[in-house]
């Protein structure tokens, strides 16, 4: 032992601060701290979140204090009706629901073919489909259109038809240079050894560096880029292929001619 405790130390009372708990004091039995009463409850998350939803939509929820065991929280009415029930087990009643379901209306008489009581069979009508709409004071209904000939109307679907055959699975080409040929009539896939002589040389045979900074980025695509390749020996031109259904053949901008 390090320390000797005397005996009369050993014996002395306790001190410290007042226990707020003790009844014989002067504090409230239901006011533990100087702003009111703290308990430390543990909830598991599900039974936390039951009883949020519950106060939530049905207006009430258990009172979680272990002085108020069993007491509700809220509207106590409806939870007395649905006896403490939760969101989770509260269930509509077979008669409520019973109500709440459409009814078809009668099948008819098997003999009737036409006319009230003819018989309908699985194609009854649910009740309440023909009840008309009430049409609010001081609608006027728009005149009805006038109904086209037959053969308006078949000119119509006739030019629709052949509207959308003519767009469908048709190719457009689009140049956005200045021309496609220079002054020599050379096109734009001829490569440009002028400018970069090294394409006369073997493949994999010129020095290649690392880019460090962004000489030009090309613009023009409205969809995502699904594809990328380059002209294949030369590789002075690139193609890219996008979700907009659109492919653009690209010079690189210091081999315009």
């Amino acid at each position: 032992m390090l320390v000797n405790i005397p005996y009369n130390d050993m014996t002395l009372p306790l001190s410290g601060p007042q226990n707020p708990l003790n009844p014989n004091t002067q504090v409230h039995y239901n006011q533990n701290t100087l702003a009111g009463h703290v308990e430390e409850l543990v909830m598991d998350e599900t039974s936390f979140k039951s009883q949020h939803l519950t106060h939530e939509i049905l207006g009430y929820s258990v009172n979680p204090s272990e002085h108020a065991s069993g007491e509700f929280i809220g509207n106590t009415a409806k939870a007395v009706a649905n006896d403490g029930r939760t969101i989770d087990l509260v269930r509509s009643t077979r008669g409520e629901r019973r109500d709440l379901k459409r009814k078809r209306k009668d099948k008819g008489d098997l003999s009737i073919i036409e006319g009230e009581g003819a018989y309908q069979g699985p194609w009854a009508k649910w009740q309440g489909d023909e009840e008309p709409v009430p049409v609010p004071e001081g609608y006027v209904s728009e005149p009805s259109p006038e109904p086209e000939t037959e053969a308006s109307a078949a000119a119509v679907a006739a030019a629709r038809k052949k509207k959308a055959r003519a767009g469908l699975g048709m190719e457009s080409t689009i140049f956005h240079g200045k021309s496609e040929r220079d002054y020599q009539g050379r096109t734009y896939m001829y490569p440009p050894y002028g400018v970069a002589p090294q394409l006369h040389q073997e493949a994999g045979s010129q020095e290649s560096f690392i880019p460090k900074v962004c000489v030009h980025t090309w613009t023009g695509h409205t969809g995502g880029v699904a594809s990328i390749r380059l002209f294949p020996g030369t590789s002075h031109l690139l193609l890219s292929a996008s979700m907009d259904t659109k492919i653009k053949v690209r010079v690189f901008p210091n081999w315009r001619f």
